[in-house]
């Protein structure tokens, strides 16, 4: 039997960590969740993690502000890293700078988003992520529309 899809979420905020948890339980259980407080936390575990693809996430979804190494270092080393150049990295801030968007699409960011901020916000976004998958061609569109209603 194939393990659920495993979605890594980098974040500092441990209630953020507690909503996301709780969004992935309750309405995404086809999901693993794996929580990182920092990328330094992340960074810590790229090595010893991939032995296959199949032991890769299919989405990280990244911070920005986080202490020790922050969003834009982490996906710097991420994708600098073989076994990891692959997975799909969403950057996810409260930041609206121009200039944070174009440094993360320039470090290799898959997209680009604005962290929400209570259950439903959370629940949209995630649900959006997981069903955008390793796909995101189309997801800016989608995502856009979501902002909107």
């Amino acid at each position: 039997m194939r393990l659920p899809r495993l979605i890594y979420l980098v974040d500092d905020d441990a209630d953020f960590q507690f909503l996301v948890q709780q969004v992935f339980d309750l309405f995404l259980p086809q999901y693993r969740v794996r929580l990182f407080g920092d990328g330094a936390d992340l960074v810590d575990v790229l090595d010893g993690v991939a032995t296959s693809v199949d032991d890769l996430p299919g989405l990280i979804v990244l911070d920005v502000d986080m202490p020790r190494l922050d969003g834009f270092q982490t996906l710097a080393q991420l994708k600098r890293h073989p076994q990891w150049q692959s997975v799909p990295v969403v950057i996810m801030t409260n930041r609206t700078d121009l200039d944070y968007q174009q440094q993360s699409y320039q470090l290799g960011a898959s997209a680009f988003v604005l962290k929400p901020m209570d259950l439903m916000a959370i629940k949209s976004l995630m649900t959006l992520l997981c069903e955008y998958e390793g796909d995101f061609s189309d997801f800016l569109a989608s995502y856009q529309r979501s902002q909107v209603t």
